[in-house]
């Protein structure tokens, strides 16, 4: 069954019967085109009795040319921070400053499927894409979920462009999954970025005072974003946690101070999270997001902007991870530096066809991600029409590794789907 753990994050899991509790935890920072820092530890909560079963980190205004979505600085310190606790990198999607990477433990590897992610270009046209959306979408045990990480139009007077900005998110972003086809399709929406809507009325200083007096509540009444939904012209059927930490954007850079610059922008709740849930998409069976906790971070002095967390308990159903589409038969002991030869079977009724183009991957047992691989073979094609399983040989020259603990993988080369993961077996030298 699906693993849990006892800690704040098993606030819901009992609630409702037939269905499983899984903690989430969304991050959004624009990082203002600064290299990350060394430390991690505020903004992912490590410091906590017990992580979250996903991780999204969105982050906006990446240094610019900042490779791609895997060979940046960002998804690098990410995932070394978050590979040593035991998590996984499932999928990572960049659009020039735009970046979301997503993980999740690794014990949950086979719970996932379907991922894919989608990107839309706003910035001058939808020319450049330096404001838009990207997202990642998979399947979680039954349920179908998407995560969407945006930057939206800057300037105080562009709420109609940031409108404009939202629903060209919404209306170019198609995805293949046989279930759904856009980003309102899934049971879960959770939407986060520097969506860059602003406080409207109050001057620099008015603003201040109530941010002295924590009167949050008063300056809401002027935020543009809360405005705008009440009207109904964006985030309909969305909600959102209540904000009561000062205003994220825009401070000085290595300090706690408001823009200082001759500008003096009006600070803002430029940096925010919500969510929409399909509750009635089940027959008999209400799915749901709990609210955990609704911060920003305010220990991080490096942006202009201070990152801003949500932590969820989300409802998937309960089910059996293995067996999975493709089961291994293989040897608990491994010789260094000889070719070892393993046995696999597919089910029939398996929902993705075998094809010579899938791989099998061996993985140190602390993996990152699945192309951290120490070596692969190639899989063979209809493998599901042989009852007694196939054989695959690792080359022996490939194998001389370290001695420890490994696992095989079985990688489809539909969406890099993980079909299949080997029990732990040890190579010796």
């Amino acid at each position: 069954m699906f693993v849990m753990y006892t800690s704040e994050y098993d606030l819901a899991r009992t609630v409702l019967p037939g269905l499983q509790g899984v903690s989430l935890n969304l991050v959004t920072w624009n990082v203002g085109d600064e290299e990350p820092s060394a430390d991690l530890t505020d903004l992912l909560n490590l410091k906590a009795d017990s992580l979250p079963d996903i991780y999204a980190i969105g982050l906006q205004e990446l240094v610019s040319g900042e490779f791609d979505a895997y060979k940046n600085s960002w998804t690098t310190i990410l995932t070394d921070t978050l590979g040593p606790k035991g998590f996984c990198r499932i999928k990572a999607v960049k659009m020039q400053g735009i970046l979301l990477v997503t993980f999740v433990k690794r014990e949950y590897l086979l719970s996932v499927a379907h991922i894919e992610s989608e990107i839309s270009r706003a910035g001058m046209g939808g020319w450049w894409g330096n404001k838009g959306g990207v997202s990642i979408r998979f399947d979680l045990n039954g349920v179908n979920m998407i995560i969407v990480n945006s930057h939206l139009a800057a300037h105080m007077h562009n709420s109609a462009e940031r409108i404009e900005d939202f629903f060209t998110i919404l209306d170019t972003q198609h995805f293949r999954d046989k279930d759904v086809e856009h980003i309102l399709d899934h049971d879960y929406v959770f939407w986060m970025g520097d969506l860059n809507f602003r406080i409207d009325k109050y001057s620099r200083e008015e603003v201040e005072k109530y941010i002295e007096k924590k009167d949050f509540e008063t300056l809401l009444k002027q935020d543009q974003l809360m405005k705008c939904r009440e009207e109904g012209l964006i985030f309909c059927d969305f909600e959102e946690g209540k904000v009561d930490f000062p205003p994220t954007y825009k401070f000085d850079k290595g300090t706690d101070d408001y823009d200082n610059s001759a500008k003096k922008r009006v600070p803002a709740w430029c940096d925010r999270i919500l969510w929409q849930i399909h509750d009635d998409a089940f027959e008999k069976i209400t799915i749901s997001a709990d609210l955990v906790e609704y911060k920003s971070i305010p220990s991080y002095v490096m942006s202009d902007h201070k990152p801003v967390t949500a932590t969820f308990n989300i409802k998937v159903f309960p089910c059996q991870r293995y067996p999975a589409s493709v089961t291994f038969d293989i040897d608990k002991c491994w010789k260094a530096g000889k070719s070892a030869t393993l046995r696999y079977k597919m089910k029939k009724d398996s929902e993705i066809m075998s094809s010579n183009r899938d791989w099998i991957g061996l993985y140190k047992s602390n993996f990152f991600h699945l192309n951290d691989y120490v070596t692969y073979a190639w899989a063979q094609e209809y493998a599901e029409k042989s009852p007694e399983g196939v054989e695959v040989t690792l080359s022996g020259r490939y194998l001389s590794v370290c001695p420890g603990n490994y696992r095989v993988g079985y990688i489809s080369t539909y969406k890099d789907t993980l079909m299949g993961m080997s029990e732990e077996f040890q190579i010796v030298s």
